[in-house]
């Protein structure tokens, strides 16, 4: 009796192999797509919530009357943002940690200094391992007669 090996229907051992290099293929790119987009999630995120912190921090000094705008302790002394600790004050100049963000609020007279001053902002923080991220804010406080 002879067995006819051409007759049966079977995968081979190539076929497998091919078949497991294309799913490994799309496996490692479906990962490295997903990873990309976990890091571009986290650094967005990371940026939202130091925009927030700069909006409450601009509200709280929009609510302040002109005088009480200076580098104080208490200037910073915000309901929203409980865990903003103040680390140190100078003459122009307040520097403040909320978690792994670090603060900075200048103030500067504008020109004659008697109704104008120009407060800057700036949030730094870590995007990831290496990189740090540094946003910008200004503001102008007018006296309001």
């Amino acid at each position: 009796m002879k067995i006819d090996l051409k007759s049966k229907k079977a995968f081979t051992t190539l076929d497998v192999t091919i078949a497991l290099m294309i799913i490994l293929l799309f496996t490692s790119l479906i990962a490295s797509y997903s990873y990309t987009v976990y890091l571009s999630s986290a650094e967005a995120k990371r940026t939202a919530t130091a925009l927030n912190y700069a909006v409450d921090i601009f509200e709280h000094i929009g609510a302040e009357s002109f005088s009480n705008v200076r580098p104080t302790e208490n200037l910073l002394m915000i309901d929203t943002i409980p865990e903003l600790e103040v680390l140190d004050v100078t003459s122009d100049t307040i520097n403040a940690k909320i978690g792994t963000y670090n603060i900075s609020l200048k103030f500067e007279n504008y020109q004659d200094g008697t109704k104008i001053k120009i407060i800057t902002l700036n949030i730094n923080y870590k995007v990831s391992r290496k990189e740090e991220e540094t946003l910008e804010f200004k503001r102008l406080k007018v006296v309001n007669n």
